[in-house]
């Protein structure tokens, strides 16, 4: 779906700039006037101005320490454009680094900072709405603080999913390495000795001489049909439909859905949290909260929360409706709209979950660990054992 960069003015006359994902220009024209705005400016962001490709994504970490740095050098009273540019020299990430300069450029022609971030869709548009905030407000250097914490926070919650989710699949990947190695170039050594003893094999000792004979005369053929299963999979998962329906089911699945849901819920808090914080409408914080949640489906019921508010339900009955966030998301933010602290309700959500998120984290690798060496243990323990048992059939025979 394309990005289109909008610049509107309210109805106290303030020009808002922002970026937004359309069908086309006319849905980002309806949801500029459902907010009562006037439209200045619509453009689409031109896929060019974007370094593509896996590798040139920037991490929450690289965000981070680009707010920090921003912030203390703006602070110091150093010139926008010399901020930039210093910035950029000293930026080891190198997508992050062109689009700094590509920043500078655009900055030295009379764009506004926020309107040139906002031609980068790498960039998160959360950091552009608070850069927006910030030169509105004068206080350029106090939101990319505020940014600075909040994805300092953001990075250190992924690399804690992110690892409870990757360690089981490196373990697999090398239970499976190893199988593979022992059944294609160990076991057929055996072979040879087993015929020429003529006794009846046992049968753990067939099946891992079958497997051995299948993966050495149809490897090739197994590898390509991994490679095809694995681009119809890419394919399958491109539509938005299939990749929500996944994302739905995995925050069922025993242990890890718990540990998802928690992670989704501390990213919605501190999300929403830091956008109200800043002055950011209640409807825009939604659309942009709903876009850095890391999972598809929250993502789509997020809109509907969004869709709600905007019709004046407020924000408490909408959230539970979803029944997706824990009771304790839902009680703090009645609270806050009683209190007309809500963002600080949802500030305390976050904190709270993402400790639990470390909890949580921490007891499933502790429990994982030795499951993980069983199961390794056990394949390979498997397959020792099938060709050590013939031998002890063949000594007795010998005896």
């Amino acid at each position: 779906m394309p990005t289109y960069q909008y610049r509107a003015q309210n109805m106290s006359g303030k020009i808002i700039e922002g970026v937004y994902e359309a069908a086309d220009a006319r849905a980002v024209a309806e949801m500029i006037r459902q907010k009562s705005f006037y439209i200045l400016e619509i453009n689409e962001v031109r896929e060019n101005q974007d370094i593509g490709g896996f590798f040139a994504r920037i991490g929450k970490r690289d965000i981070a320490v680009f707010c920090r740095q921003f912030s203390t050098i703006l602070k110091a009273g150093v010139t926008l454009v010399h901020a930039l540019s210093m910035l950029s020299a000293q930026t080891e990430n190198k997508t992050l680094k062109k689009i700094l300069k590509d920043i500078s450029e655009e900055v030295q022609k009379g764009s506004s900072l926020s309107g040139a971030m906002a031609l980068h869709k790498q960039l998160p548009a959360i950091l552009v709405n608070m850069v927006a905030a910030g030169e509105a407000s004068g206080t350029l250097d106090e939101s990319l603080e505020v940014m600075a914490v909040h994805f300092e926070k953001e990075s250190k919650l992924q690399q804690k999913v992110q690892g409870a989710m990757i360690y089981p699949i490196i373990v697999c990947f090398f239970a499976v390495a190893v199988s593979w190695f022992l059944l294609v170039a160990v076991v057929p050594m055996f072979v040879g000795i087993f015929a020429s003893a003529g006794a009846e094999l046992p049968l753990p000792t067939r099946v891992i001489l079958f497997l051995s004979n299948f993966l050495r005369n149809n490897g090739l053929v197994l590898f390509l049909g991994l490679v095809i299963l694995a681009a119809a999979g890419k394919m399958y998962f491109s539509r938005e439909e299939n990749i929500i329906t996944l994302h739905k089911n995995l925050l069922k699945v025993p242990l890890f859905g718990s540990l998802q849901l928690k992670s989704i819920a501390a990213r919605f808090s501190r999300t929403l949290s830091t956008l109200m914080e800043t002055g950011v409408e209640i409807t825009e914080a939604l659309e942009i909260t709903g876009k850095v949640l890391g999972n598809a489906y929250a993502s789509k019921r997020m809109r509907e929360v969004e869709l709600k508010v905007r019709e004046g339900k407020g924000l408490y009955a909408p959230v539970r409706e979803l029944e997706l966030f824990p009771p304790m998301v839902e009680n703090m933010i009645v609270l806050g709209e009683e209190s007309g602290t809500l963002s600080t309700m949802l500030n305390r959500a976050a904190e709270f979950y993402e400790e639990e998120v470390d909890k949580q984290v921490d007891i499933l690798t502790a429990l994982m660990e030795p499951a993980m060496i069983v199961v390794l243990g056990g394949v390979v323990g498997f397959i020792v054992l099938a060709m050590v048992l013939p031998m002890f059939d063949m000594l007795s025979l010998v005896g």
